[in-house]
């Protein structure tokens, strides 16, 4: 991934530097290498990476740990990821029925802005809408390490299955961009292009949701970027959530030049 666009990042309150995100992709980088060590086994790791040991890449650059991560998640396939974080999934679906149960209502919103001067807001929706669309799995998982799998179903929800912030559990869920309703997060009129959808359970328990909006600025893309959490959320897991946005939003910004930038 050349990172030739400059991309200037709002986490919370706090402009941080692109050298600052890339360090938080490094560090769970890092921990999620060291999950498929400890879940697969050398034996496992080996047999879908033959070319690197978790060892190998552990010292290696940041691009080449997120390269061999989507590589890694793509062989296992989805049965191979659901299996490997069965425990996990299963502990995390209880906590967030418990978490909303006791917000009664109350909601927590995760925010990130992003500024990227010479892209189109219209031209990087359309190609991130085309992501889902197409069923670009590769490109969705590999924006992000906390990333496991992300692709449509046929009944036009998109699951799901990322660490989301600061949580100590893998969490799968689908979310519905046909449906908005119980979104606390408010539409801005200054941003005219929204992406919007409720994320809910199986069982149709709504869990919260995302409204991504966008709009061009002086000749820069600006993106308000913002998911929802249910209200008993603890503020570190808010808190590195907006690293979350920061990161894979980052990465989808460089994947999209060639299409987004306008000069």
């Amino acid at each position: 991934m050349v990172e030739s666009i400059e991309i200037r990042a709002i986490v919370g309150a706090d402009r941080v530097s692109r050298e600052q995100v890339r360090a938080w992709e490094a560090l769970r980088a890092a921990a999620v290498l060291a999950k498929f060590a400890a879940r697969l086994g050398p034996r496992g790791t080996a047999e879908i990476m033959p070319d690197h040991t978790i060892d190998e890449l552990l010292a290696a650059p940041l691009d080449v740990q997120r390269s061999a991560l989507t590589a890694l998640k793509i062989r296992l396939g989805h049965a191979g990821v659901y299996a490997m974080l069965r425990r996990e999934l299963a502990v995390s679906e209880r906590m967030v029925r418990v978490g909303v149960a006791m917000s009664r209502g109350r909601t927590k919103h995760s925010i990130t802005r992003l500024e990227v001067p010479g892209y189109s807001a219209e031209r990087f929706a359309a190609w991130f809408d085309n992501l889902t669309a197409t069923n670009a799995e590769t490109d969705m998982v590999d924006a992000c390490p906390d990333h496991y799998l992300l692709r449509g179903l046929p009944d036009g929800h998109q699951e799901v299955v990322e660490t989301t912030g600061g949580s100590p559990a893998v969490s799968r869920f689908v979310v519905d961009y046909g449906r908005t309703e119980t979104l606390t997060i408010p539409i801005d009129p200054g941003y005219p292009i929204q992406i919007a959808g409720q994320a809910l359970l199986d069982d149709g328990l709504v869990i919260g949701g995302v409204r991504h909006q966008f709009r061009d600025r002086d000749g820069t893309l600006d993106a308000l970027l913002t998911v929802q959490f249910p209200g008993t959320s603890p503020a570190r897991l808010i808190r590195q959530h907006q690293w979350h946005l920061a990161c894979e939003f980052s990465n989808w910004m460089i994947a999209a030049a060639p299409v987004a930038a306008t000069s």
